[in-house]
């Protein structure tokens, strides 16, 4: 495996949601937390994507911001490149790490030109500073996008969504950076459109060396780009491995019900197939007040007595990392 150029240690976050003090205080409650993230550990090798993958609500978004610096964590680190973000030396690594957003016309200034936009970063950073030379670098950015300079003069709200999505992906290259955290990057999208953007992705990596952290709950697009899979349940790492590993032997009890919640073609060729899936049962707990013990314990078919009590750490399963008593003690 390749050196990992991103790492993130114990990383936790929690939102507090509590009523103003004296509200608190008249009505006799006390703070209310969402514990978002929980001790999220794992790292990511330089040039490779890790996919982030878990049920609405389980963390991922968080990690992303987390990732970037845009929130500081309750605990734990994020390092990138050996500097921890949002420490010192951080503001000399701050363009080398960038993020596309899930909605591309949310994520653009309604009000700029395309030209504007994408020059923003270049002069922010102060990698040009000729008029001339930056203008040429915005056209070679659409050109690598798959657009046209003259494409510069328009305001966003004139392009579709998939194009949208290729400005917001040229604004993210424009500082040159080494990774690109993607949040939910093609889930606004049109099937077809997903396709091309993730090509896209797919093809800059192998070409400017990007690393990423795609995060999407959308396991065909998780494949289809990453190299690392984690599965998060309630703010937490469940299972770590190999796209390959994961998908053909999933180990941890959440992620065979993941993966059995995919449409199968052969289940609507053959109905009586389905018998040999198991559907996932039960709502995703409140991060307000989750389950003692292991999160998913609740709706797991492997129950026993230590699941209730004790939270499982990730550790070594047949070639995969996995958080479960069930399968840690065999």
């Amino acid at each position: 495996m390749s050196e990992a150029l991103v790492t993130v240690n114990a990383l936790s976050h929690e939102f507090d949601i509590s009523k103003p003090w004296l509200n608190r205080v008249l009505e006799g409650e006390g703070r209310q937390v969402v514990k978002a993230v929980s001790d999220v550990s794992l790292s990511i090798p330089r040039g490779q994507t890790f996919g982030l993958v878990g049920e609405s609500g389980c963390g991922k978004s968080t990690i992303a911001r987390l990732m970037v610096g845009l929130m500081p964590p309750s605990s734990g680190q994020v390092r990138f490149d050996g500097v921890e973000v949002g420490g010192i030396g951080w503001a000399d690594q701050r363009r080398r790490v960038q993020m596309i957003f899930q909605d591309p016309f949310a994520s653009l200034n309604p009000r700029w030109r395309i030209q504007w936009i994408l020059a923003e970063p270049i002069r922010t950073f102060a990698l040009l500073k000729d008029g001339a030379a930056i203008s040429e670098r915005v056209g070679e950015l659409l050109r690598l996008v798959g657009l046209d300079p003259l494409d510069g003069q328009k305001y966003p709200h004139e392009f579709s969504g998939g194009q949208r999505q290729r400005i917001a992906i040229a604004r993210a290259l424009a500082s040159e950076p080494d990774f690109i955290v993607c949040d939910e990057p093609t889930s606004a999208l049109d099937v077809s459109v997903q396709a091309q953007v993730l090509n896209l992705m797919r093809e800059l990596q192998q070409r400017l060396g990007l690393t990423y952290l795609l995060i999407s709950h959308d396991l065909a697009v998780v494949r289809h780009m990453s190299d690392l899979i984690g599965v998060m349940y309630l703010g937490r790492l469940v299972e770590v491995a190999a796209k390959k590993h994961l998908f053909e032997a999933p180990a941890h009890p959440y992620t065979r019900l993941l993966l059995d919640a995919v449409p199968d073609v052969e289940i609507l060729d053959r109905p009586e197939a389905a018998g040999r899936r198991t559907a996932i049962s039960g709502e995703i707990p409140s991060p307000i007040d989750p389950p003692s013990g292991c999160a998913f314990h609740p709706r797991c078919p492997l129950r026993f007595a230590p699941c209730d009590t004790q939270r499982p750490d990730l550790a070594e399963h047949d070639g995969a990392q996995v958080a479960c008593h069930a399968l840690n003690a065999k």
